[in-house]
């Protein structure tokens, strides 16, 4: 995968090559890394929607087990509300993250509008389709700073607002462009990193809930007992520590998300901005890795 990433990204440098300044080079170059964090990050909300569902689910089954199917029997209006209103929190939290999706949607979408205009021929039709998804982008930007994920605002991981100052770009297109929409799209990924923290944490939470219970299902309930232990006992303890480890991995979301904001940061502000893509693109191979870790995490981590 790090080498087929490295090669798209080779070879988006070499077809602008013509463009007027490595500036413009570096700001294509930028666009295509965007677009492949946004591929990893639309992976990483379908893994948090599964491990939200599945933490949700392992704790309900705990609680009716504790109880025992006969007091849930006798309680059932008390027990149905509960499972009720666990059920809108979880859809709560399912719409943020769809919400983070499409945010994360629009910016890849803007990333290769703006692409387009790097090389001085830009159409009315496509100032007309960049200006769109960034008032999109606009939009949408209020509703995710608003938005909770596990019960924690959005708001609360972001860091300080910086006042971009969006230095002269030679292509008249793309200069009045990012004069426009520079805060817009900073903004963005402020809240991009903040919502790649928050769900990171959120991880932790949800597949560690599903691990200890995958846990004592499957590793110490059948080592402890009186009967053999099953064929797939040391499977299933291999397994379960894979996953374990896996939930620490999160920092290399972060990592990546934070990078890249900071080369977009570097690319509008700083006209001879130099810009490591190496250490971007190995930033987003670790986020990629991370993100297939937690996907095996949830595959095996529900529970029974």
């Amino acid at each position: 995968m790090k080498c087929g990433r490295l090669v798209f990204l080779t070879s988006v440098i070499f077809c602008i090559a013509g463009c007027d300044s490595e500036r413009l080079s570096q700001f294509a170059s930028f666009a295509a890394a965007g677009s492949l964090y946004v591929q990893d990050f639309h992976q990483l909300i379908a893994q948090a929607s599964t491990a939200l569902v599945a933490a949700d689910s392992a704790t309900l089954i705990t609680a009716r087990n504790m109880a025992g199917p006969t007091a849930v029997a006798q309680n059932a209006g008390q027990y149905s509300q509960e499972l009720q209103k666990e059920d809108q929190l979880a859809a709560q939290n399912l719409v943020t993250l769809q919400m983070l999706d499409a945010q994360a949607t629009l910016l890849g979408s803007y990333f290769s509008a703006i692409t387009q205009l790097t090389n001085g021929n830009a159409s009315s039709q496509m100032t007309t389709s960049a200006d769109n998804l960034l008032d999109a982008i606009n939009k949408l930007n209020p509703e995710v700073e608003n938005a909770k994920i596990g019960g924690q605002p959005i708001k609360s991981f972001m860091q300080p607002a910086v006042n971009l100052v969006v230095a002269h770009f030679e292509v008249k297109a793309l200069d009045e462009e990012l004069q426009k929409a520079a805060p817009t799209i900073d903004k963005a990924l402020t809240l991009q990193e903040a919502a790649v923290q928050a769900i990171a944490t959120q991880l932790k939470a949800d597949l560690g809930a599903s691990l200890e219970i995958k846990e004592s299902t499957d590793v110490i309930n059948p080592y402890v007992s009186t009967a053999a232990l099953p064929s797939d006992w040391a499977a299933n303890r291999q397994a379960f520590l894979q996953a374990d480890v896996a939930v620490v991995g999160a920092p290399s979301a972060q990592q990546a998300i934070k990078q890249l904001h900071n080369d977009f940061t570097q690319l509008v502000q700083d006209k001879n901005a130099s810009i490591d893509f190496a250490t971007l693109m190995s930033d987003l191979e670790k986020m990629s890795n991370y993100v297939g870790a937690v996907q095996s995490s949830t595959s095996t981590g529900g529970a029974k």
